[in-house]
């Protein structure tokens, strides 16, 4: 470990902050200094719409409203959808007889996806 002169923490440490703050949490502790790898942020979210209404109707409910809509005619029949808090997983229960099938998404194209695979492997042959 390289030795620093007595009393340049402070230049140093901002110097260190300004190279390596945005990967790493760095604090000084009692008997020293901790770096902290900071978690990986999620991707953004991309919201592209054809007009402004739809863009601020997504900014709003933080959802494409055409694919909830676009599942909700698909599977409304047999799935319930809901969004259990902004930002976290959608949800389809099914309640078929005495069971209830429930499926959780990230997001709509995954919920769509799954829907799509569940309602294949148990349609009846015809």
């Amino acid at each position: 470990m390289p030795e620093a002169t007595p009393g340049d923490d402070a230049a140093n440490l901002t110097a260190l902050l300004y190279d390596y703050g945005g990967l790493w949490e760095i604090t000084k502790i009692p008997n020293g200094y901790t770096a902290k790898r900071r978690p990986l942020a999620a991707p953004p979210a991309v919201f592209t719409a054809e007009t402004v209404g739809a863009l601020r109707a997504l900014l709003e409910h933080g959802y494409d409203t055409a694919k909830l809509a676009a599942i909700v005619r698909d599977f409304g029949g047999q799935w319930e959808v809901e969004h259990l808090d902004p930002g976290s997983a959608w949800v389809a229960v099914s309640h078929n007889g005495h069971h209830a099938q429930i499926i959780a998404a990230e997001d709509l194209d995954s919920l769509r996806s799954t829907l799509a695979i569940t309602n294949t492997d148990h349609t009846p042959a015809q």
